[in-house]
């Protein structure tokens, strides 16, 4: 981690010391990006709080950044968040609007879909579909989405 911040930003290498550990106080130095790459070492080290710390205040300093709307919502969604991984792949969609991603419709629905919104995530899926037809993992998705609402009706 204090080796890849230091590669990218070597004027923030010497305040901190090795191995890098990030504050809540500190993530004004840091940019968008830096701060994804220390949330996801967080992540890794098991330091789920500390990530989730870190994202709502570097998501207060920028809330349009995709990097760290991205990052917000993978960490929301390993803690199973839903409800704040589905706020934040919403916002995703918004900033990445009119080019939003097949990966962020893939996301958003299956944040929906373990809500048990099987109806949201069809609309998701479908709408996706259309924009990214040759996609085999949203084809799959919905496919999947189409069975259990089957087997529901």
């Amino acid at each position: 981690m204090s080796l890849a911040l230091r590669q990218h930003s070597p004027e923030l290498a010497a305040p901190f010391a090795a191995p890098f550990e990030l504050t809540v106080g500190e993530v004004h130095r840091l940019s968008p990006a830096q701060i994804r790459e220390a949330v996801s070492t967080m992540v890794a080290q098991g330091k789920m709080p500390l990530a989730i710390a870190i994202c709502e205040a570097a998501l207060a300093l920028n809330p349009g950044s995709e990097d760290l709307l991205v990052i917000s919502a993978l960490v929301a969604e390993v803690v199973q968040d839903w409800a704040r991984a589905e706020e934040l792949l919403i916002q995703l969609v918004q900033v990445q609007s009119p080019d939003t991603t097949a990966q962020t419709w893939l996301h958003l629905a299956r944040v929906v879909r373990c809500q048990n919104k099987l109806d949201d995530a069809w609309v998701v899926l479908d709408f996706a579909a259309s924009r990214y037809p040759e996609d085999t993992e949203i084809r799959k998705e919905l496919q999947s989405i189409n069975d259990l609402i089957a087997a529901k009706a």
